[in-house]
Protein backbone atom coordinates (compact mmCIF):
# COMPACT_ATOMS: atom_id res chain seq x y z
CA UNK A 1 0.00 0.00 0.00
CA UNK A 2 1.20 3.51 -0.85
CA UNK A 3 0.06 6.36 1.35
CA UNK A 4 0.09 9.83 -0.19
CA UNK A 5 0.11 12.97 1.89
CA UNK A 6 -2.43 15.43 0.41
CA UNK A 7 -0.83 18.40 2.17
CA UNK A 8 1.87 18.77 -0.45
CA UNK A 9 5.20 20.48 0.01
CA UNK A 10 6.39 23.88 -1.02
CA UNK A 11 9.53 25.86 -0.41
CA UNK A 12 9.25 29.61 -0.24
CA UNK A 13 11.80 31.36 -2.39
CA UNK A 14 12.28 35.07 -1.91
CA UNK A 15 13.30 37.17 -4.85
CA UNK A 16 14.84 40.60 -4.40
CA UNK A 17 13.04 43.56 -5.90
CA UNK A 18 14.53 45.17 -8.96
CA UNK A 19 16.81 48.07 -8.05
CA UNK A 20 15.00 51.38 -7.75
CA UNK A 21 16.66 54.63 -8.71
CA UNK A 22 13.97 56.78 -7.16
CA UNK A 23 12.21 57.27 -3.84
CA UNK A 24 9.09 58.99 -5.18
CA UNK A 25 7.03 59.22 -8.36
CA UNK A 26 7.63 62.98 -8.47
CA UNK A 27 9.06 63.96 -11.85
CA UNK A 28 8.54 60.52 -13.38
CA UNK A 29 6.46 59.45 -16.37
CA UNK A 30 3.86 56.83 -15.50
CA UNK A 31 3.05 54.14 -18.04
CA UNK A 32 -0.32 52.39 -17.98
CA UNK A 33 -0.93 49.21 -19.97
CA UNK A 34 -4.47 47.82 -20.14
CA UNK A 35 -5.12 44.27 -21.20
CA UNK A 36 -8.39 44.96 -23.09
CA UNK A 37 -10.63 43.25 -20.53
CA UNK A 38 -13.80 44.94 -19.39
CA UNK A 39 -13.04 47.89 -17.06
CA UNK A 40 -9.24 47.54 -17.26
CA UNK A 41 -8.77 50.91 -18.93
CA UNK A 42 -11.17 52.61 -16.53
CA UNK A 43 -9.42 51.19 -13.47
CA UNK A 44 -5.97 52.14 -14.78
CA UNK A 45 -7.18 55.62 -15.70
CA UNK A 46 -8.56 56.11 -12.17
CA UNK A 47 -5.29 54.89 -10.63
CA UNK A 48 -3.34 57.20 -12.93
CA UNK A 49 -5.50 60.16 -11.85
CA UNK A 50 -5.04 59.34 -8.16
CA UNK A 51 -1.28 59.08 -8.59
CA UNK A 52 -1.26 62.38 -10.51
CA UNK A 53 -3.07 64.01 -7.56
CA UNK A 54 -0.54 62.68 -5.06
CA UNK A 55 2.65 63.12 -7.06
CA UNK A 56 4.01 65.64 -9.51
CA UNK A 57 4.14 63.27 -12.46
CA UNK A 58 6.00 64.41 -15.53
CA UNK A 59 3.36 62.70 -17.66
CA UNK A 60 1.20 59.63 -18.21
CA UNK A 61 1.41 57.28 -21.19
CA UNK A 62 -1.64 55.01 -21.53
CA UNK A 63 -1.64 52.13 -24.01
CA UNK A 64 -3.87 49.10 -24.50
CA UNK A 65 -3.14 45.56 -25.64
CA UNK A 66 -5.39 44.23 -28.37
CA UNK A 67 -6.13 40.95 -26.59
CA UNK A 68 -5.70 39.93 -22.96
CA UNK A 69 -4.44 36.48 -23.93
CA UNK A 70 -1.61 37.79 -26.10
CA UNK A 71 1.55 39.66 -25.19
CA UNK A 72 1.69 43.35 -25.96
CA UNK A 73 2.96 44.03 -29.47
CA UNK A 74 6.64 44.90 -29.56
CA UNK A 75 6.07 48.52 -30.71
CA UNK A 76 3.93 49.15 -27.59
CA UNK A 77 6.54 47.51 -25.36
CA UNK A 78 9.29 49.58 -26.96
CA UNK A 79 7.28 52.80 -26.62
CA UNK A 80 6.53 52.19 -22.95
CA UNK A 81 10.12 51.14 -22.20
CA UNK A 82 11.44 54.31 -23.82
CA UNK A 83 8.81 56.73 -22.55
CA UNK A 84 7.81 55.58 -19.07
CA UNK A 85 9.87 55.45 -15.90
CA UNK A 86 7.40 53.14 -14.13
CA UNK A 87 4.65 50.94 -15.56
CA UNK A 88 1.37 49.63 -14.22
CA UNK A 89 -0.15 46.75 -16.14
CA UNK A 90 -3.79 46.12 -15.31
CA UNK A 91 -6.50 43.60 -15.79
CA UNK A 92 -10.23 44.06 -15.68
CA UNK A 93 -13.51 42.17 -15.24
Amino acid sequence: MILLNPEGHSEEKRQPLAPRGYKSLDGLTLGLLGNSKLNADEVLQAIGELLAERYELKGVVHRRKQAFSLPAPQPIVDELAAGADVLLAGVGD
